[in-house]
């Protein structure tokens, strides 16, 4: 019976102290952690309405406290704080399916309110200046806030206002003169883009621009579909590249060269195990033991007449004897399990580079990856509890997988040095016209000061933003 008890009883006992973490979490104020520990519990016994009362109470603390924070840092214009606090009030609402009371409903339109108040101030206000750049960065951290389905019409509005915004500015800068200023005319282009309006004729060409690379291949271990995937990888960083266009005039030749090595080897080999014995032996204990001897003695007696006589009787005394006996002990014997095991190992080596020439003014670009690894593991069927040790299998990583990890980190490497290279060949101007900014957008990183004044003279604060337009992850288009 006493076996049948004990996983009930560790069952209620491990119950018992996660609900003792979780008054501990409420105790300090922290209600969603401790309401979390509750679902836990309630998924366990389901029909306890203790539990389920003692979670919906906490539950109910955790909102009013996430909107209370939300309320006060509102008061105190911290309107970003703010509206983190109201996002996980929202959501925990909607997982909780929360039905509040008339306290927290008004609380909660009052923080509507201000976060209205809120959105058009750094969203409705720069759109409706015609700066969607701008009003879009901020659009962008208050995703997740307008996600809930209760702001869904604020959401739509704010998009609609980012979208009229970019198209009026479209109209606007589609208005200056593009004569000689290709790049200006690009920026332009794909402003008007993004917010799917009409702009000005493309660019019939960008002088510093390049078609796709004509790759010349010599690598030694690759194979055929390895070298296939790899060029068309690099190929298409550079066509995400600020250097790539499809109506370029030029074509540059680039090289990838090198090698990729692996071997293999296989032996037997002999292992061994530590492990402790306890082996018997025999030793000596000193013992002690009482023994009981009879003895006799006179004792004196008064008889039935009153005479005084003597007899002779027995007593017992007890005396200590010491002995020694053999008993068996155990000791630990440290040991070593012997066995035989195929050590398998490998070793492969990366050395490939791509480079070719961008710009005749400037000395080639060379992107070169080197690396090497090796490992092993052993490869058995035998067991022996006392060693640990237990059949086992090596874990190697494949040659393919290691090829892809250099072979990623090799695009990777390009991807940043195309990006470089633009920067270094077209942003260290000492002066920029609108052109020259333009053109120095093009990398898709944040612009040198003097440019980005440049381009808010006539962009206003969506002159810094507009490297984005080029970015190789483009902003999603506002709906």
């Amino acid at each position: 019976m006493v076996r049948l008890l004990l996983v009930p009883l560790l069952a209620l006992c491990a119950c018992a102290t996660l609900q003792g973490r979780a008054d501990e979490l409420a105790s300090k104020g922290q209600y969603i952690e401790a309401a979390d520990i509750y679902d836990h519990l309630v998924q366990k016994k389901p029909g306890d309405k203790m539990l389920v009362d003692a979670r919906d109470d906490l539950r109910w603390k955790g909102l009013e406290q996430l909107l209370g924070r939300a309320r006060r840092l509102r008061f105190e214009g911290q309107d970003d704080e703010a509206e983190q606090f109201l996002d996980s009030f929202l959501s925990y609402r909607n997982q909780w399916n929360t039905k509040l009371n008339g306290g927290l409903e008004s609380s909660l339109a009052d923080e509507f309110d201000g976060t209205y108040l809120h959105f058009r101030k750094i969203i409705l206000e720069p759109a409706q200046q015609g700066l969607a750049l701008t009003a879009e960065e901020a659009l962008g951290r208050k995703r997740s806030l307008l996600s809930h389905a209760v702001l869904s019409k604020v959401r739509r509005e704010m998009e609609g206002a980012v979208v009229q915004g970019g198209q009026a500015t479209c109209a606007r800068v589609k208005q200056l003169p593009f004569e000689g200023s290709p790049h200006w005319n690009e920026l332009v282009v794909r402003y008007c883009r993004h917010y799917q309006a009409s702009g000005p004729a493309e660019p019939s060409e960008l002088r510093e621009l390049l078609q796709a690379p004509a790759w010349s291949v010599a690598l030694s271990g690759v194979s055929d579909a390895q070298q296939e995937l790899l060029v068309g990888r690099l190929s298409q960083v550079f066509e995400s590249s600020a250097w790539y266009s499809p109506l370029a005039a030029r074509r540059s030749d680039f090289a990838l060269r090198g090698r990729f090595t692996e071997a293999w080897d296989q032996r037997t080999v002999q292992l061994t195990a530590p492990w402790v014995d306890s082996e018997p032996y025999t030793d000596h204990e000193e013992r002690t033991e009482v023994i009981e001897e009879p003895y006799e003695e006179d004792e004196a007696y008064t008889d039935e007449q009153g005479n005084k006589k003597t007899r002779k009787v027995t007593r017992i005394r007890k005396r200590t004897r010491e002995y020694t006996v053999p008993v068996t002990k155990y000791r630990d014997v440290h040991k070593t399990f012997e066995y035989s095991a195929q050590r398998h190992s490998v070793t492969y080596g990366f050395s490939i580079s791509a480079g070719g020439v961008l710009s005749e003014r400037h000395s080639a670009l060379v992107v070169a990856r080197t690396d090497q690894y090796s490992t092993y593991g052993f490869e058995h069927n035998v067991s022996f509890s006392p060693g640990h040790v237990s059949p086992q299998r090596p874990n190697l990583t494949l040659p393919h997988e290691w090829f892809g990890q250099n072979a990623l980190a090799l695009e990777q490497s390009f991807a940043g040095q195309l990006r470089e290279s633009w920067r270094q060949y077209y942003c260290s101007e000492l002066s920029f016209s609108l052109e020259t900014a333009a053109r120095c957008a093009r990398a898709g990183v944040a612009l040198p000061a003097h440019a980005s004044q440049v381009l808010s003279e006539v962009l206003g604060s969506d002159g810094p933003r507009t490297p984005v337009l080029f970015s190789s992850e483009p902003l999603p288009a506002a709906r």
